[in-house]
């Protein structure tokens, strides 16, 4: 089965919450078996940062739910490919704590915040994956 990643920021309508976040996570761990696809959702400054994986078929129609969520202004995709395996296979939806991200190196310097952010996000995924003690070294297909 051939497997897609896409990564993406958005902004929050609203100031985000703890009950938001729950209640997104909660839907994500719910739908997402079904469907096939696994990721992590990072909250941080009324921001959205989320990796997803799975099938592509099921993935794109995921993105385009997301994309026309009413929580969601200024969408945009970071990165999207073609992975050879799963970066998170355990993960329904992850999610990694703000208070447990390191403080220095490329999560801390948060760089996808910016509208037009000069960054490359694969090693951004890896740097996910690593933390999150999934994978010890990832590598990932070229974008397709």
């Amino acid at each position: 089965m051939k497997l897609s990643f896409v990564i993406y920021r958005s902004q929050a309508r609203r100031k985000l919450n703890e009950k938001t976040v729950i209640d997104i996570l909660a839907a994500s761990v719910r739908n997402n078996p079904r469907e096939g696809i696994t990721g992590f959702l990072h909250t941080d400054r009324d921001c959205f940062l989320q990796y997803l994986e799975g099938p592509t078929a099921p993935l794109k129609r995921k993105v385009l739910r997301i994309q026309k969520d009413r929580r969601h202004k200024d969408f945009l995709i970071l990165a999207e490919g073609t992975i050879e395996e799963r970066f998170f296979p355990n993960w329904d939806m992850g999610q990694i704590a703000l208070d447990t991200m390191p403080a220095e190196g490329l999560l801390a310097k948060k760089q996808w915040y910016r509208k037009n952010p000069d960054l490359d996000p694969l090693p951004l995924i890896q740097a996910f994956a690593a933390h999150a003690g999934k994978l010890e070294t990832a590598e990932i297909s070229a974008i397709d």
